[in-house]
């Protein structure tokens, strides 16, 4: 696994600082980050007149996921199933190890609530499977704009209840299960887990979650100042905060465009007023994520409340690594980090 620093967070609790491979250096981009702008362009500005009528948000999703390898060494089992709601049918996909077991990880996928799909995480999913032994569960909720907010936090939120109430199925221990979600997935995890039915999740693992989508020229604790990097990098680093605070916009707008409050806790958790029904966090960041800093609040939060928080923040990295399993060492180290968490605290 890669090389682990305690650094002071807040109060008396530390973060780990997993630090890129082969370098002393801090403040530096990793080298995968600058060659994707490289690839994709300079953003040096967000004061960008954006047509968001005629965005073709199919030819978008088309876009969306990062090349990824199965690096898994056994057999994976995978299933689809339609989980029966009221008024509707949503798909799972369930992957399952080669071993019994008693565990399971419900996982959102991400996308910003207008893509994604277990198909694109089916990699990442089977070695989360396989290193933590349990069973893992991704959801197809429904996406935007064809179905906007409150849709895809009504469809997890229902299918985990409806897991919850059928762990017999696969004789699995009601003490032993967590929910994982990255993005918009680990806001709708975490989200989910500030309800009632977070009194029976043991763990939720949002990674760099989409906590806040409230435009950062609002946010009081925004700035680029919290990112320091070397000057040779700053355009490096600038650029891939500007895409998504421009990708942020864009998902308000296919997502959440009839909302009025933004701090909704459905759509933003970072203001949830439920914090006593979540038990333990695993919050996993990137240094150079937009939304790193919510997630830093939301820590904090947390700590305030004496609820259970280990932060685990991924030096030099970018929002979106998660699905870059066999072509990124920091998602194997990432799944690798969450099951190990997952293992000792059950």
């Amino acid at each position: 696994m890669l090389e682990v620093n305690n650094i002071p967070f807040y109060k008396d609790t530390n973060l780990l600082f997993k630090r890129i491979p082969h370098t002393d250096k801090l403040h530096i981009l990793d080298p995968t980050v600058i060659e994707k702008v490289k690839k994709s362009g300079f953003i040096l500005e967000t004061d960008i007149s954006q047509d968001n009528q005629s965005i073709d948000a199919l030819a978008l999703r088309q876009t969306m996921g990062s090349p990824n390898n199965d690096i898994t060494s056994t057999p994976i089992k995978i299933e689809t199933r339609l989980i029966p709601l009221k008024d509707r049918q949503i798909p799972i996909r369930i992957f399952k190890p080669n071993t019994p077991t008693s565990h399971m990880i419900i996982f959102i996928h991400g996308g910003g609530y207008i893509g994604g799909s277990s198909c694109v995480s089916t990699n990442p999913c089977k070695y989360l499977c396989e290193c933590a032994q349990a069973m893992v569960v991704s959801i197809d909720y429904r996406l935007a704009p064809e179905a906007p907010f409150p849709a895809a936090y009504n469809d997890c939120k229902e299918v985990t209840q409806w897991l919850l109430g059928h762990l017999e199925l696969w004789q699995i221990d009601s003490k032993h299960v967590a929910i994982c979600g990255e993005s918009a997935g680990g806001a709708l995890a975490l989200a989910i887990s500030a309800t009632e039915l977070g009194k029976s999740i043991a763990l939720t693992i949002p990674i760099y979650a989409a906590l806040d989508v409230n435009n950062n020229k609002q946010l009081n604790y925004w700035s680029y100042d919290h990112y320091p990097v070397i000057e040779t990098q700053k355009d490096y680093m600038k650029t891939r905060l500007n895409r998504f605070i421009l990708l942020n916009d864009l998902m308000v707008h296919l997502y959440a465009y009839h909302v009025h409050d933004y701090c909704d806790e459905r759509l933003s958790p970072l203001y949830t007023k439920h914090l006593q029904n979540i038990s333990h966090v695993l919050l996993i960041e990137a240094e150079y994520d937009y939304y790193r800093l919510s997630n830093d609040q939301f820590a904090k939060r947390l700590i305030d409340h004496h609820i259970p928080c280990t932060l685990v923040r991924y030096q030099g990295m970018d929002h979106g690594f998660f699905d870059r399993i066999g072509t990124c060492v920091q998602t194997k180290d990432c799944i690798e980090t969450i099951a190990l968490y997952f293992q000792q605290l059950l």
